[in-house]
Order: structure tokens, then sequence, then C-alpha cells
């Protein structure tokens, strides 16, 4: 049995750090494969004789296949194991990004892009399942802090990479290097890493699991959180796609551009260790609404830079202003998943892959929005961005308050808002201490 800080029997031949490094592997490798080509849009659209909008659109079609898989992967697992589903997409990974090196055409390419998430996500979804099924409490805690903090730095040193291998050898090269990090993976996950859901604790009846998703999608307070990730996400990523172009107008070179991309992701884990630190005194929909705040206050700067007509060097003001929105995302994101997670926490896996799911989605539409904006516009940006801001407030608002209303009429107690946050704030500030408190286990039970 288990104990609060005693890990599952593993091989004594799979090291600590050799785990930590697939581990990060796999829950960074998504991040790091969507954001590697970013530099390089505006050469893969040259070279394949495309509109930017289609290179743009197949970052839309990446962060789809990645929420699709969220959503399928979990509970497949949950039936067969965690090790041969991440090896059967470690295996797509790697063959989908020799597509995206090798690719003819804008339609390959586009296709290679979409398979290459559907390999990814299973790393994305199964790494964190992982943790949580060799380790309990401390170590879990531990080993999630070390594994988080470098999945919150691959979106800005995956630009920074792709930058100086496309202005130096190619745009097709980040997806080789891609290649490489996943084989290099795949081999140690088939060499070293044993499977980590015995087999008495697999589920027996995955179509079962699967029907627990219409009953989340019908609870207030499940969206209520959900919405705060969808639109972090949405106007995160919107912004990525659209920014290359951006900083082209401007005039830097595109290894130049690479460095343009670690203000937002430095500001994202600086608002992540804030948060942390807040839980323990502040209830977690008080610091959401602060979170909401800075994506405000951030996407406001970012229109009167627009509206400003700011060109040049001014324009780099956008490396300022844009970290204020991310600075909240770092309070939105991994709050709203804590809560939500804890909210229904007999569904926690459903609950968990759906919230994936739809966060990604969201990432998808920003990215087809952006798209769709006159290139290289830094007020249409500025729009854009306020505008996912606006939405994210009043969804968030409404769908609170229809799950205090549907608390009023004598509904199940999981959409119980003041609950669930009082229990969720407990669970956050215990991943700090290790501990699981009591009110978690009784508040929110279903």
């Amino acid at each position: 049995m288990r104990t609060a800080s005693t890990p599952v029997p593993r091989p004594a031949r799979t090291s600590y750090a050799l785990l930590l490094a697939v581990l990060c592997s796999l829950n960074a490798g998504g991040l790091f494969a969507s954001d590697i080509n970013l530099p390089g849009v505006p050469d893969t659209a040259q070279a394949f004789g495309a509109p930017v909008a289609s290179v743009q659109w197949t970052f839309s079609a990446f962060m789809i296949g990645i929420a699709v898989s969220q959503a399928v992967y979990g509970p497949i697992s949950d039936a067969y194991g965690r090790k041969p589903v991440i090896v059967f997409g470690l295996g797509l990974f790697v063959a989908a990004s020799l597509v995206c090196a090798a690719a003819p055409t804008i339609e390959v390419f586009g296709a290679g892009r979409l398979l290459q998430a559907l390999g990814a996500g299973s790393g994305m979804v199964l790494g964190r399942a992982v943790i949580s099924d060799l380790y309990e409490e401390k170590d879990a805690a531990r080993t999630f802090a070390t594994v988080m903090p470098i999945v919150g730095v691959s979106p800005s040193v995956a630009p920074l990479i792709g930058g100086y291998l496309t202005s130096y050898v190619s745009w097709r090269a980040p997806f080789a290097v891609t290649a490489l990090i996943g084989l290099a993976t795949l081999v140690v996950m088939v060499a070293r890493i044993p499977e980590s859901l015995p087999p008495q604790r697999r589920s027996k009846h995955l179509a079962a699991t699967l029907k627990g998703y219409p009953g989340l999608l019908t609870r207030p307070l499940f969206w209520a959180y959900t919405v705060n990730l969808a639109v972090a996400y949405g106007g995160y990523f919107g912004y990525l796609a659209a920014s290359p172009l951006v900083f082209q107008k401007m005039g830097l070179a595109t290894e130049t551009t690479s460095y343009c991309y670690i203000t937002v992701s430095v500001a994202y884990v600086a608002g992540n260790l804030t948060s942390r630190l807040l839980v323990r005194r502040r209830r977690i929909d008080e610091l959401l609404w602060v979170g909401h705040g800075f994506f405000l206050a951030g996407a406001l700067l970012m229109l009167g830079l627009g509206l400003s007509g700011a060109g040049g060097r001014w324009g780099l003001l956008v490396l300022v202003f844009m970290p204020v929105m991310t600075f909240g995302n770092g309070f939105l994101l991994p709050l709203s998943m804590s809560a939500g997670v804890t909210a229904f926490r007999t569904t926690a896996g459903s609950a968990s892959g759906l919230m994936g799911a739809l966060q990604l989605l969201g990432a998808s539409l920003g990215i087809y929005l952006t798209s769709r904006l006159p290139a290289g516009d830094l007020l249409a940006l500025g729009w854009f961005v306020l505008a996912a801001s606006a939405v994210g407030v009043v969804l968030f608002a409404l769908f609170l308050w229809l799950a205090a209303r549907r608390r009023a009429t004598g509904s199940p107690r999981s959409d119980d808002a003041a609950t669930v946050v009082t229990a969720a704030t407990a669970a956050t500030a215990a991943a700090d201490s290790g501990e699981r408190p009591k009110e978690v286990q009784e508040a929110v039970a279903e």
C-alpha cells in the first residue's frame, strides 16, 4: 500500500532523473512542437507559394489534433495502461514530424501537423497521469513542481531554437529536430520506463467512462472554469500565430523575433508562482478575477498601442504589454484547472481530459480568427485580444451566476460555487505542502 510519500515500486534500473527527463519531454513536447515553427511562418509560406494565412491555419489544425487526443487518450489509458498508449503516440509524432520536414505541398504539410498533434497529445495527457500513478502527496507535488516550469518555458524556448534553425538551415529543420527528440523519448520509454498503471487499477468499462462527458457539459460550474481556460489559450495562441507578421512588418530579422517570445512565457511563469503564493490567503474565485483583470489590462494596453499608430522600435512596446496579459494567464490557467477538477472529483479524469480538449479548441479558434485579420496589423490584433478578454469576463460571470442559481434550487453540491472554491483553494495549497485536507475529501464529493 502506498503512503503519502512512497512511490509505486518500479525497477531499480529506472533512475528518478531519467524518469523526470521523460516526463518533461512528454508534458512539454506538444507545446514545443507547436511553437518551434513560429519564426519560420513567412519562409514556410514562401516555400509553398501559399498565403501566410494557410500556414497559420496549420497551427489551428495542430491545436484541434491535440484537443481531440486529450479527450480520447485518457479513457483509453485507464482501460489498457499508460505505456502502450504513450508509445503509440510517440511513434505517430515521430513519423508525422518527418512528414512535415519533407512535405512537398502545403496540404501535405497541414496533414502532417494534424497527425503530429494527435501523437503529441498522448504525452501531454498521460505525462500527468503517470506522475499521479507513481506518486501521491508530497512526492507528486515535488515532481509536478519540477516538471511544470519546464512546460511553462517551452513556448518561449521553442521559437528561439526554431528561429536559429530557420535562419541558418531551413524552415524544415525544426521538424527534423522534433522528430529526433520524439525518437529519443520513444527509445527510452520502451527500454527503460515501466508501466505505471497496474492491471488491478484499470477501468473495466471504457464505454462507461466516455459516457461521463455529457453529464459534465450540463454543469454551469464546469463551463465557468472551462471558459477561463479556452479564452486564456485563445488569446495567447492567437497572438502567437499573428505576431510573426507583426514583427516582420516592424523590420525584425527572423532570429531576432525568436527572443520576442521569451517575455510572455516569463510573465506566465511569474503569474503562476504569484498565484500559488496568494492561494493560501485568498479564495480561488477572487484570484481568478485578478487574472481576468490583468488579462483585460494587457488587452487595453495592446489596443492603445495599435490606436497610437506606433511603429518601428516604439511598436516593440508590445513585448511589454502582452506579458501583462500572460501574467494574468498565470492565474487563470492553473487555478481554473485545479478548481474544475476538484469540483468533479469522482470524474476527475474525464473532467481533466474534457477541459483540456475545450481549452485547446479555444486556442484553435483564436488562431483561426487571427489568421483572418489583416497581416501584420497591430491594431487588429489589439481588438482581437480585447474581444477575447471581454468574452471571458462576461461568460465567467454568467456561468458562476447560473451555478449559484442552480445551487439555490437544490441541485447537486458539485455545483456549489462557494463550496467548490473553498475546497479547491485548500487543494491548491495542499499541493505546496504535500497534504490532502479533510474538507477536500468531504466538501466536493458528488
